[in-house]
């Protein structure tokens, strides 16, 4: 019971803070496969999860971007992933919701001596289940409001895992170039909310390095905890077409560079098969400009896994 009541203190004081994080329970690439913060469950072989995180983002938009997970791990040497996101979003410009992605990832655990770190390689997609291209009016909305970034993506990552420590470095290169969002505030005529976002017509998103480095702690059988630093390097700057002005990519500056997240996360297992978890962020670091729709003031992301 001290530990439930000293999570939930540490996690509310997180919140308190009112920065901005990049949430990537959206885009999914800090949760793929063996680069996601991992609970210390019981050993099952398989486990369906699902994930209610939500946070508030640009403008104030209200983001809910709730998930169904499956883990099957196949044999000491291989596991698979597979999740379907969704999202609804309500700001200053409307509502929206809709279908998000699908991930698909795959992992190698290579051999290792009891004790010893283990080492472990993803390979990974991202399938959008549509082209970011929500409306609202018939107006499409910026991507704050979007659930999906439109493209698919690959991801790969390594890490490095012990009883204490978790150490994973990851990329995501998205494939299919730009998506399909239209948003440009000049379509907003009047509306002087549409000008506060960032324009993302025809938008197009460079690659990102991850770097995780978290701590683990198990007090008892039933309680485990980790929280750790969260590097996101976003390698270039994103860029879209405003046609009134060229047809030729448009950067936007400031929106490449590091964006750094300190992480907190709680598990408690009400028995062998049955799991409740709560994940959270601050902001330490961010990007000067974040046209993809991913900032967040706050996150928080409650999950329940059955073990089976």
């Amino acid at each position: 019971m001290r530990s439930a009541i000293f999570l939930t203190t540490v996690i509310f004081s997180f919140l308190s803070n009112r920065g901005y994080t990049q949430g990537c329970s959206d885009a999914g690439f800090c949760t793929i496969g063996n680069l996601g913060q991992q609970s210390d469950a019981s050993a099952a072989k398989q486990k369906i999860s699902i994930l209610l995180p939500f946070g508030l983002g640009d403008e104030d938009v209200l983001v809910f971007n709730p998930a169904i997970q499956y883990d099957n791990q196949l044999s000491k040497t291989w596991a698979v992933q597979a999740k379907i996101t969704a999202s609804y979003a309500n700001g200053n410009l409307g509502n929206a919701g809709g279908p998000g992605d699908i991930f698909l990832s795959g992992t190698y655990f290579f051999p290792s001596q009891k004790n010893r770190w283990q080492v472990s390689a993803t390979v990974g997609t991202k399938l959008p289940l549509n082209e970011s291209h929500l409306k609202e009016k018939g107006l499409s909305l910026p991507m704050q409001y979007q659930s999906s970034l439109g493209t698919f993506d690959l991801v790969t990552g390594i890490a490095f895992t012990n009883k204490k420590w978790q150490l994973a470095a990851g990329w995501q290169q998205p494939l299919s170039g730009t998506n399909g969002n239209q948003f440009l505030p000049v379509y907003w005529a009047g509306n002087s909310d549409a000008s506060r976002y960032i324009p993302s017509n025809d938008f197009k998103r460079k690659a990102e390095l991850l770097f995780r480095s978290l701590y683990k702690y198990k007090p008892n059988q039933r309680f485990s905890f980790n929280g750790g630093l969260l590097g996101i390097f976003h390698l270039g700057k994103d860029t879209y077409i405003d046609a009134n002005l060229s047809n030729k990519p448009i950067a936007i500056s400031g929106s490449e560079g590091l964006t750094l997240n300190a992480t907190l996360a709680g598990w408690y297992n009400i028995s062998k098969k049955l799991q409740l978890g709560l994940q959270a962020g601050v902001p330490i670091v961010v990007r000067d400009k974040r046209p993809d729709g991913l900032t967040r003031s706050f996150v928080v992301s409650p999950e329940v896994s059955w073990n089976f």
